[in-house]
Protein backbone atom coordinates (compact mmCIF):
# COMPACT_ATOMS: atom_id res chain seq x y z
CA UNK A 1 0.00 0.00 0.00
CA UNK A 2 1.35 3.45 -0.85
CA UNK A 3 0.69 6.26 1.55
CA UNK A 4 -0.53 9.52 0.12
CA UNK A 5 1.14 12.46 1.81
CA UNK A 6 0.16 16.08 1.19
CA UNK A 7 2.44 18.40 -0.72
CA UNK A 8 5.34 19.58 1.41
CA UNK A 9 6.97 22.97 1.66
CA UNK A 10 10.54 23.59 0.55
CA UNK A 11 12.03 23.28 4.06
CA UNK A 12 10.29 19.95 4.73
CA UNK A 13 11.36 18.65 1.32
CA UNK A 14 14.97 19.53 2.17
CA UNK A 15 14.76 17.78 5.56
CA UNK A 16 13.27 14.67 3.95
CA UNK A 17 16.43 14.33 1.83
CA UNK A 18 18.67 13.99 4.88
CA UNK A 19 20.44 10.70 5.53
CA UNK A 20 21.38 9.55 9.03
CA UNK A 21 23.34 6.67 10.47
CA UNK A 22 23.49 5.19 13.96
CA UNK A 23 26.64 6.27 15.77
CA UNK A 24 29.25 3.57 16.26
CA UNK A 25 29.29 4.27 20.00
CA UNK A 26 25.62 3.32 20.43
CA UNK A 27 24.98 -0.17 21.73
CA UNK A 28 21.57 -1.65 21.10
CA UNK A 29 19.78 -4.96 20.69
CA UNK A 30 16.69 -5.89 18.74
CA UNK A 31 14.47 -8.41 20.51
CA UNK A 32 11.27 -9.53 18.79
CA UNK A 33 11.31 -6.38 16.67
CA UNK A 34 11.75 -4.07 19.67
CA UNK A 35 14.92 -1.97 19.98
CA UNK A 36 16.62 -1.70 23.36
CA UNK A 37 19.28 1.01 23.68
CA UNK A 38 21.93 -0.12 26.17
CA UNK A 39 23.66 2.63 28.13
CA UNK A 40 26.60 2.23 30.48
CA UNK A 41 26.07 3.64 33.96
CA UNK A 42 29.56 4.93 34.53
CA UNK A 43 29.08 8.36 36.01
CA UNK A 44 31.48 9.12 38.85
CA UNK A 45 28.76 8.93 41.49
CA UNK A 46 27.59 5.55 40.19
CA UNK A 47 31.14 4.18 40.36
CA UNK A 48 31.55 5.46 43.93
CA UNK A 49 28.23 3.97 45.01
CA UNK A 50 29.21 0.61 43.51
CA UNK A 51 32.46 0.66 45.49
CA UNK A 52 30.55 1.06 48.75
CA UNK A 53 28.35 -1.85 47.69
CA UNK A 54 25.19 -0.12 46.49
CA UNK A 55 23.51 -2.19 43.82
CA UNK A 56 23.94 0.11 40.85
CA UNK A 57 23.72 -1.82 37.57
CA UNK A 58 26.61 -1.34 35.15
CA UNK A 59 24.17 -0.85 32.28
CA UNK A 60 20.60 0.25 31.79
CA UNK A 61 18.25 -0.30 28.88
CA UNK A 62 15.79 2.00 27.21
CA UNK A 63 13.04 0.25 25.26
CA UNK A 64 11.76 2.05 22.18
CA UNK A 65 8.07 1.87 21.34
CA UNK A 66 6.68 0.35 18.12
CA UNK A 67 7.24 3.47 16.02
CA UNK A 68 10.66 4.26 17.48
CA UNK A 69 11.84 0.67 17.03
CA UNK A 70 10.69 0.59 13.42
CA UNK A 71 12.33 3.92 12.60
CA UNK A 72 15.58 3.08 14.41
CA UNK A 73 15.95 -0.15 12.44
CA UNK A 74 15.56 1.75 9.15
CA UNK A 75 18.41 4.19 9.86
CA UNK A 76 21.28 2.75 7.85
CA UNK A 77 23.31 5.62 6.44
CA UNK A 78 21.71 5.11 3.01
CA UNK A 79 17.96 5.70 3.32
CA UNK A 80 16.68 9.26 3.35
CA UNK A 81 14.23 10.45 5.98
CA UNK A 82 11.62 10.54 3.19
CA UNK A 83 12.24 6.87 2.35
CA UNK A 84 11.96 5.95 6.02
CA UNK A 85 8.68 7.89 6.16
CA UNK A 86 7.28 5.87 3.26
CA UNK A 87 8.33 2.59 4.87
CA UNK A 88 6.81 3.65 8.18
CA UNK A 89 3.55 4.74 6.55
CA UNK A 90 3.31 1.46 4.67
CA UNK A 91 4.11 -0.67 7.74
CA UNK A 92 1.99 1.18 10.31
CA UNK A 93 -1.09 2.81 8.79
CA UNK A 94 -1.82 4.93 11.88
CA UNK A 95 1.59 6.58 11.47
CA UNK A 96 0.39 8.41 8.34
CA UNK A 97 -1.24 11.15 10.43
CA UNK A 98 1.23 14.08 10.20
CA UNK A 99 3.90 11.56 9.16
CA UNK A 100 6.57 13.91 7.82
CA UNK A 101 6.40 16.50 10.57
CA UNK A 102 6.45 13.95 13.37
CA UNK A 103 9.26 11.92 11.79
CA UNK A 104 11.43 14.99 11.22
CA UNK A 105 10.96 16.02 14.86
CA UNK A 106 11.79 12.49 16.05
CA UNK A 107 14.94 12.29 13.92
CA UNK A 108 16.02 15.69 15.27
CA UNK A 109 15.45 14.39 18.82
CA UNK A 110 17.55 11.27 18.15
CA UNK A 111 20.34 13.41 16.71
CA UNK A 112 20.47 16.44 19.01
CA UNK A 113 19.01 15.31 22.34
CA UNK A 114 19.81 11.60 22.57
CA UNK A 115 22.88 11.74 20.29
CA UNK A 116 22.14 8.24 18.94
CA UNK A 117 22.43 9.15 15.26
CA UNK A 118 24.51 11.45 13.10
CA UNK A 119 23.91 13.22 9.82
CA UNK A 120 25.58 11.61 6.82
CA UNK A 121 24.10 13.79 4.08
CA UNK A 122 22.15 17.05 4.19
Amino acid sequence: MTNQQPAVNEETARLLQRVYRIKDTIHYEVRDGVVFIIKENNAKIQKVLRKIRYKIPKTSEMELDEYGSFIFQQIDGVRTVGEIAELLGDAIEEANNQLYDRLIIYMHHLEKNEKYIELVKK
